[in-house]
């Protein structure tokens, strides 16, 4: 029989090898591997199912820290590396890993736990849901113009891996606290993750360019991708493959697209994440040419609904009373009363018949402001009058769209 328990310094090879394998790869076996693992995961927070000696399943957090709708920074336990070996599927491993996941996160007091989902069918019957969503964007360069021209005193460089560091995090903080959805970046975060350029992680593209937009001297704005060379007939056709973009200004906005949409010999531009409310459609003169597929990204499970609730701030005054139930604790629901005046929250444990009823799953996926109450409803995911119904879909939605910009 299989047993859940944190992982040691001496479990720490083969749980990178099994997580590996949960994941089809073979992983990296040499000492920057240890020691990036090392710097990332924390012990603690990192656990596995044992089988005797061997490892059968995987899963462990981080501790993060999220931004909410007003600009608060609220404290999130990041689930990750959930795997169970193809050996023992449908044995309970997943329940028992996931269960022993939530209380460690229930027990820090974190009041919100989020993820990005490996399988998109797994995670509601854990009180997770989607949250955020993004655009998978594919660009034809060739084809698109700007519709605008821009200020010939603004500027994009090129910097090295050493010296862009600085330059994109100050850019990076000036806008996570102002968009909803953004991660708060560790030291340890930004050195072995974000700015470690190995090769095993390049897919056969090159290494990570780093682009800077400045407007009077100062940096407004940056943009991360790699690039792959690809000729056919001696036609160049190579791919730009953006990592990130991230702006405090419209015209850094424009200008990094401009830039990334016109390198000669790679007309071919994707992002895997653009967010679903950004302007790059009408940046351009024919806004087909920016083909979009909608996928889920971040998702989220209150785990301490008044606690998180009265975290964010609301776009709209007014008050609902809601049950939730949660199938990560056999069904078993509470009732709670939220109340908003000039933005702020009150929520409380209430008795008594509920306004409106819906699983946890669908409460978090409304949390950051870009879920849809009145879509759930209409697929039988919320049930009650239409009138709270209506009332609960404005005090959650936010004018701007929620974004995460990285998987974890």
């Amino acid at each position: 029989m299989w047993d859940i328990r944190t992982i040691t310094e001496d479990d720490a090879d083969l749980f990178r090898s099994r997580l590996s394998r949960g994941f089809g790869g073979d992983g990296d076996t040499d000492e920057d591997a240890r020691t990036r693992f090392r710097a990332i995961f924390e012990y603690d927070r990192t656990f596995a199912a044992f089988d005797g000696e061997d490892i059968i399943g995987t899963g462990g957090a981080f501790s993060l820290q999220v931004t909410v709708p007003g600009g608060r920074i609220v404290p999130m336990g990041g689930t990750t590396v959930i795997t169970v070996q193809p050996t023992h599927r449908r044995r309970g491993v997943l329940r028992a890993l996931m269960d022993s996941h939530l209380q460690e996160v229930a027990d820090r007091g974190e009041p919100i736990a989020g993820l990005w989902a490996s399988e998109s069918s797994i995670y509601g019957r854990f009180g997770y849901g989607p949250a955020t969503y993004r655009h998978k964007a594919v660009i034809d360069g060739r084809a698109v113009e700007m519709a605008e021209t821009f200020d010939g005193s603004s500027t994009v460089r090129l910097l090295d891996n050493d010296r862009a560091e600085p330059v994109i995090r100050s850019v990076y903080e000036a806008v996570r606290s102002t968009r909803t959805g953004m991660l708060t970046r560790s030291d340890s975060w930004w050195s072995h993750r974000l700015m470690a350029d190995v090769e095993s992680w390049r897919g056969g593209k090159s290494a990570r360019r780093y682009a800077v937009f400045g407007e009077d001297g100062e940096v407004s704005g940056y943009a991360v991708y790699r690039q792959k060379a690809k000729w056919e007939d001696f036609v160049a056709d190579g791919e730009v493959d953006v990592v990130e973009v991230v702006t405090t200004t419209t015209a850094a906005h424009a200008g990094l697209w401009a830039f990334l949409t016109s390198i000669d010999l790679f007309p071919r531009i994707e992002y895997w994440n653009l967010p679903i409310d950004d302007p790059l459609p009408s940046l351009v003169t024919d806004q087909r040419r920016v083909r979009r597929s909608l996928v889920d990204a971040l998702w989220i499970r209150l785990m301490d609904v008044p606690t998180a609730l009265e975290a964010r701030r609301y776009e709209a005054d007014g008050s609902v009373t809601f049950e939730t139930i949660d199938p990560a604790q056999s069904g078993r629901s509470a009732t709670f009363r939220l109340e908003v005046a000039d933005g702020n929250a009150r929520c409380t444990a209430v008795q008594g018949a509920p306004d409106l009823t819906m699983r946890a799953d669908v409460l978090g996926h409304l949390y950051l402001g870009g879920g849809n109450a009145l879509t759930m409803a209409r697929a039988g995911r919320i049930s009650g009058d239409e009138p709270s119904i209506r009332a609960l879909h404005r005090l959650f939605r936010t004018d701007s769209m929620p974004w995460c910009p990285e998987v974890f």
